[in-house]
């Protein structure tokens, strides 16, 4: 009588258990959600439309120089303008000379509302670079005004003074943008 009673427990058990187990089944549920994203896009050209490379650099000569920047890419973006000059060393030596203080005299007809002078770098390999930021969101499809439209060595240089500067004086532009979104300035987006 035992093993009966054992036998009909382990069976009303396991009715239990599987009736236990079709409920479950029964309360169950899923679901699935994807999300797709468009990635955007940031891009530029940088171009300067009036520049025509002399044979040789005269001081006190306008030489037309019209850096601009344009939007080719489908997001807004923050744009900056790095200036780098080379021969730091002799151009500071020659304009400390004649009382100039700030190289960046030699850029003509820069505009301060349109872009902000962010920080001047003197750089390991005898270059300086001044950085500027355009000081609006440069849309999509838009172009900047120029940041300046000439460069000239200042007229009070004497050959000496040239003559340091070598052959291979250069100034070498770069543009740098990034997403308009998420930042209030462009010192903000370029800081992260």
């Amino acid at each position: 009588m035992k093993r009966k009673w054992i036998l009909v427990a382990g069976a009303a058990l396991l009715v239990s258990v599987m009736a236990m187990g079709l409920t479950l089944a029964f309360l169950r549920d899923q679901k699935q959600v994807t999300n797709t994203f468009t990635v955007g896009n940031v891009k530029i050209t940088l171009t300067e439309p009036l520049w025509e490379q002399p044979e040789t650099v005269e001081p006190g000569v306008a030489y037309a120089k019209d850096p601009t920047v344009t939007n080719v890419g489908a997001n807004d973006a923050w744009i900056r303008v790095n200036v780098t000059v080379s021969d730091w060393a002799a151009f500071q030596t020659a304009a400390a000379a004649h009382g100039l203080t700030d190289l960046g005299a030699i850029f003509g007809g820069h505009d301060e509302a349109l872009w902000t002078r962010a920080a001047i770098i003197e750089n390991a390999d005898d270059t300086v670079t001044y950085s500027y930021y355009y000081n609006t969101i440069l849309a999509a499809g838009a172009t900047t005004g120029a940041l300046f439209t000439s460069v000239t060595v200042p007229a009070l240089f004497t050959s000496e003074e040239m003559e340091a500067l070598g052959n291979d004086f250069s100034i070498t532009i770069t543009a740098d943008a990034i997403q308009a979104s998420g930042f209030l300035t462009p010192a903000d987006a370029f800081a992260a």
